[in-house]
């Protein structure tokens, strides 16, 4: 039986309705089947001998007490656990064999086959690195990437991984002080080419997606996002050269994946930051800017982790924060793709929970919407319907785990974990401190709708409930004007109170939904409003809106950002609609996609308003904040030309892309988003 049986036979048929058919959630675990483990390089980098040396220590241990025990239950305890950590050391050793059959081919090759004097010398150091790491601690910078490497391709042949966590330039400081500032056995211009090298090697590194997943992450292997800057655990700035270095190497490799998310504070050093700015300039998308002093809190609000962990934090996913500690790195993503879709909970509180897409009652019962006499009454409808199907996801998420972990253990995985290996549990077992989250696709228009409905139905009394529902069950054909009086209701982004402050209702009680249901370690699960590029592909699954939209019509892109077109007062008013939410207590994360004119942000004056920018968004207390910093004319140019445009980058949402390997829907998306000037 496949992993989908298994998973499907603790379903209810409710549960399997909703999942598969009403795409009020999208497909679960057991149908995406991918982890996103962030690795603990504290534990990994001691080598796979030293962690070997460990399990068979745990092992005799086991043994030993096996045959001490006075009752057979005692005994029997025993026996997972050895049969976990057989199975570590298996895969283990597997690591090192392959590691050097690799450094074997590659001796074959520069002995046997290679011509050039420079590139047999670089075939014999691969082949010398290959053989050492992973089985032994890195010494050397290029040996730390090279490990690094290898345990991102081995771990993906035991189970998919759809992202790479990594933290570069604050693992591999040591060996860079070490190889070009103390010893010189590397030059800078070595490393930034190791740099621009490894990046396109990764890129390289793909899955097998079904469609869902390639149109979600258009153009992406990934999401791949390795986490720049930031402070270090005891709170100092962590920029280093080595940072410099990855930043520069960007600008030379152009590639999609792996990307950056650069984290901000207050102590970032200039020079850094005038490199990132250089990449976001010349077209990359990247790195997005994280906001340290946000995020720090928010991972000790909702999981308790200690402030020196805490500060530890790299990139899980695209979005979603996570310490590489031992009792915080998390061994899986937890949830895996669960998502409850905010704007079909608005279209469902409007038909008392029938879907008009789908011709199905796939939300509960919340009354017909005529009758409501409040906006309160619409409002706690929404909620409602949110909440039934947040309940749903998180169960299926707690079943879909409990068949991960009795039926397709990993142990190469697990293997990477000190806390795994401690107690002989894989990692869908093993607790941790967690680091969850909860995606919500296609919610931004929530408030706006929200909005909508308040101002023209209940304050205004322009309209009835009666007409809006006939108007959206007719996909607002016939119903031009009154469409247009709701797409000109206030709208979320331009610093307008009335409908900020029922985002900012939205995000309390996001906060409180999540406070509702317990995981395994007994955490909440906090919620991450996030689109990649599902606000195409769940378009034309979600029917009308009282923002004015049709079915079918593009969505609102990122997760906290306005829509293409209705953030009309510029970047600064952008800013303080955002900086108005909760962006520690409400939920797991924001993403706030902006487009800035390239024609206003050139030299030292364009980096210092820039830099005046960040500042601002930083003194707000926003999570996070990407740019596109591209004019119309060059997309359309590379629309009608896109041989002569093959490098040109764009900012989708947690991650970027090659703009012409996108499908000509995104395409428009993009092209439709507001460029800010100031």
């Amino acid at each position: 039986r496949t992993y989908e049986d298994k998973c499907v036979q603790y379903h209810t048929r409710k549960e399997r309705v909703m999942e598969l058919m009403a795409d009020y959630l999208a497909p679960g675990r057991e149908l995406i089947a991918m982890d996103y483990v962030t690795p603990q390089p504290d534990w990994m980098y001691q080598g796979f001998t030293s962690i070997i040396k460990t399990i068979e220590g745990n092992l005799a241990e086991a043994d030993n007490k096996i045959r001490e025990a006075a009752t057979a239950e005692e005994q029997v305890s025993y026996l997972q656990k050895i049969d976990t950590w057989k199975a570590m050391k298996m895969c283990m050793e597997a690591a090192i064999r392959y590691a050097r059959r690799l450094s074997r081919l590659a001796k074959i090759i520069a002995e046997n086959f290679e011509t050039d004097p420079k590139r047999k010398e670089e075939l014999l150091r691969i082949s010398e690195t290959c053989y050492k790491v992973p089985a032994q601690p890195p010494e050397h910078f290029w040996e730390a990437m090279q490990f690094d490497h290898l345990v991102q391709v081995v771990y993906r042949l035991e189970w998919s991984n759809a992202a790479w966590s990594s933290r570069p330039d604050y693992w591999h400081w040591p060996f860079y002080k070490k190889d070009v500032l103390e010893e010189k056995n590397i030059t800078r211009d070595e490393v930034i080419e190791y740099c621009a090298e490894w990046m396109i090697t990764a890129y390289g590194v793909g899955r097998q997606v079904l469609r869902f997943g390639r149109e979600a992450m258009q153009g992406s292997p990934g999401p791949y996002v390795w986490t720049l800057g930031g402070v270090d655990e005891d709170g100092n700035d962590a920029c280093n050269d080595l940072t410099d270095c990855y930043l520069e190497a960007a600008l030379l490799a152009r590639v999609g994946d792996p990307t950056f998310g650069f984290r901000y504070s207050s102590k970032t050093r200039t020079e850094t930051l005038r490199r990132v700015f250089e990449c976001i300039r010349h077209g990359l998308g990247y790195p997005s800017l994280r906001n340290d002093d946000v995020i720090i809190p928010n991972l000790m609000h909702w999981f308790g982790h200690p402030l020196k962990d805490a500060r530890r934090w790299v990139h899980q996913a695209c979005m979603a924060p996570a310490p590489d500690t031992k009792l915080a790195a998390p061994a899986l993503r937890y949830p895996s793709a669960s998502i409850a879709s905010g704007s079909k909970a608005v279209s469902l509180a409007m038909f008392d929970g029938f879907d008009p897409v789908t011709g199905m009652q796939t939300g509960i019962k919340t009354g017909d919407c005529t009758n409501f006499e409040t906006f309160d009454d619409f409002y706690n409808a929404w909620y409602k319907q949110l909440t039934a199907a947040f309940k749903i996801a998180t169960t299926i998420e707690h079943k879909n785990r409990h068949v991960e972990a009795h039926y397709s253990p990993k142990p190469m995985i697990s293997s990477l974990f000190e806390r795994c290996v401690e107690t002989g549990q894989n990692s869908a077992l093993c607790k941790e401190r967690s680091s969850l989250w909860f995606t919500l696709f296609a919610f931004s228009e929530t408030g706006d709708c929200l909005a909508a409905v308040k101002k023209l139905i209940y304050d205004e009394k322009k309209y009835t409930m009666a007409q809006l529902k006939e108007a959206l069950a007719a996909n607002w054909d016939g119903y031009e004007e009154m469409r247009q009086d709701f797409v000109r209701a206030p709208k979320w982004g331009n610093d307008d109170d009335y409908v900020d402050q029922i985002w900012v209702r939205v995000y309390e009680d996001l906060g409180k939904m999540s406070r509702s249901v317990r995981d395994i370690n007994g955490q909440p699960w906090p919620t991450l409003p996030e689109n990649v590029a599902l606000n195409i592909v769940q378009a034309p699954k979600i029917g009308a809106l009282p923002n004015g939209r049709r079915q079918g019509d593009p969505l609102y892109d990122g997760g906290c950002s306005p829509g293409a077109g209705f953030d009309k007062k510029g970047p600064t008013a952008v800013l303080k609609s955002v900086g108005k939410l909760d962006h520690v207590g409400s939920v797991r994360a924001t993403l706030l996609n902006q487009r800035l004119s390239p024609s206003q942000f050139q030299g030292e004056k364009g980096f210092q308003m820039w830099r005046d920018y960040i500042k601002t968004w930083h003194d707000l207390g926003i999570n996070h904040v990407q740019f596109n910093m591209v004019d119309n004319e060059t997309l359309y140019a590379a629309q009608k030309e896109p041989e002569q445009y093959s490098e040109l980058m764009v900012r989708i949402a947690g991650y970027s892309a090659h703009f012409v390997e996108m499908n000509k829907i995104t395409q428009d998306a993009i092209i439709a988003r507001s460029v800010q000037k100031f």
